[in-house]
């Protein structure tokens, strides 16, 4: 009975999705992966990025910060315009951005497109 209910609910699901719809990637994964780059980018293990604390606390500079942006647009395949970069470095310059920031744009992004 359960295995049926299960069946149905999935085909109503599957039928009801449109055909060329990318489901969006759940946020812990989005600031998983965030993590694992951005360690990546200055030569850490992920375990050792804090997502919440600032990154520039954490050893990167704005020149990382870049080569994170162009990474993350690669990765989850969304476009960074310099104005919205510029917008998050000013209300929250780059001693403030984090992993978890960036894990919300990436969020925004995709709710975007959806």
């Amino acid at each position: 009975m359960r295995a049926a209910l299960v069946a149905a609910w999935l085909a109503g699901v599957l039928v009801n999705a449109p055909c060329d719809a990318v489901p969006a990637v759940p946020e812990w994964e989005i600031v998983d992966t965030i993590r694992a780059l951005a360690a990546g980018q200055i030569g850490v293990k992920p375990a050792d990025i804090d997502i919440s604390r600032s990154l520039a606390a954490q050893g990167f500079r704005e020149n990382d910060l870049h080569e994170l942006v162009v990474a993350i647009e690669d990765e989850f395949g969304i476009v960074v315009s310099d104005d919205e970069l510029r917008q998050m470095k000013w209300n929250d310059p780059m001693p403030a951005v984090s992993v978890r920031l960036l894990a919300r744009m990436v969020a925004q992004h995709q709710r975007q497109e959806h």
